[in-house]
């Protein structure tokens, strides 16, 4: 099994030069598959991740992620949202659902359509089990461990085989400390 990519969630109120200096830092030194934005500033980082091969998710409405020329968006709330999702960006983008701790709504909201489901991997697990390797265990869709790690974790994380993992909140202060964090995890993934 290949080890677990990227998945950037950059914070709101930053401004994007920064977003889009991190993201350039982080590229250089990692794996990096996705990053999810606010709205705010989706139009004015989305081409320059696009050409570092990153793809481009929205936190938000899907006019928000067209307007930029994003890849897709992520929904936070129910099934119905992944469903209006869905229809509203079509089969062409991605809809990733934040499913937080529940089995139940992951389930739904693979079934409305979405193509990848975040998961709070530090909530409580049912009956012992994590929920990132019950997932990863029983379903197709590939998982986001959406709560920041630090390669600490890692050791508990990456048997629960993640298929996407997201670094450290800290790594948005600026491109050097997101360089030292993304490299840091990258080395104990033992990816270039």
């Amino acid at each position: 099994m290949s080890p677990p990519r990227f998945f950037l969630v950059a914070p709101e109120g930053l401004a994007a030069t920064q977003v889009t200096a991190c993201v350039k830092a982080s590229c250089e030194v990692g794996d990096v598959a996705s990053l999810l934005v606010p709205a705010a500033v989706a139009k004015d980082v989305t081409a320059a991740a696009q050409e570092l091969g990153v793809a481009v998710l929205v936190a938000g409405e899907a006019r928000d992620a067209a307007r930029a020329g994003a890849d897709g968006i992520q929904v936070e709330a129910n099934t119905d949202d992944v469903a209006a999702a869905r229809e509203s960006v079509g089969k062409d983008r991605f809809v990733g659902a934040h499913a937080g701790g529940s089995r139940h709504f992951a389930m739904e909201a693979a079934e409305a359509g979405a193509d990848y489901i975040a998961f709070d991997q530090n909530s409580a697990s049912v009956g012992g089990e994590p929920i990132i390797r019950w997932w990863s265990d029983m379903m197709e869709i590939p998982c986001v461990a959406f709560t920041p790690v630090e390669p600490a974790d890692l050791d508990i994380l990456l048997p629960q085989k993640p298929d996407f993992i997201r670094p450290s909140d800290a790594m948005w202060q600026g491109p050097d400390e997101a360089r030292r964090i993304v490299s840091a995890l990258s080395q104990r993934l033992g990816t270039p």
